[in-house]
């Protein structure tokens, strides 16, 4: 296989065409030229062209989705009288603890 292939830009008006270049081992490479001028361009990821394609492994299977239980489920946010409420509990439950503490200690 050579390394470049040779085309034209327009078979209908050759003499306007502008003469292209692909090449075959760097694929995504042109040039392209007209008159006296001419350009390069090149278009790809940077790899050799290689007989054997190359095919990216497949992902892995999809996950099932979280288990919902009630660790994770969703429930509406507390009232701030509910919050008052929880926190006067735990107030309570640290004052017993501490008597006890106190009068344990003695």
């Amino acid at each position: 296989m050579p390394a470049w292939s040779a085309g034209l830009t327009s078979t209908l008006v050759p003499q306007y065409a502008a003469a292209v270049l692909r090449s075959n081992l760097w694929p995504g490479a042109y040039v392209f030229g007209l008159d006296k001028k001419f350009e390069n361009l090149y278009i790809g990821w940077g790899h050799k062209y290689t007989a054997d394609n190359y095919s990216p492994p497949a992902p892995a299977s999809t996950r099932d989705e979280y288990p919902s239980g009630a660790e994770v489920t969703e429930v509406p946010d507390p009232t701030v009288d509910e919050e008052r409420a929880l926190q006067a509990v735990q107030q309570e439950q640290l004052d017993r603890e501490a008597e006890e503490a106190e009068n344990g200690g003695r």
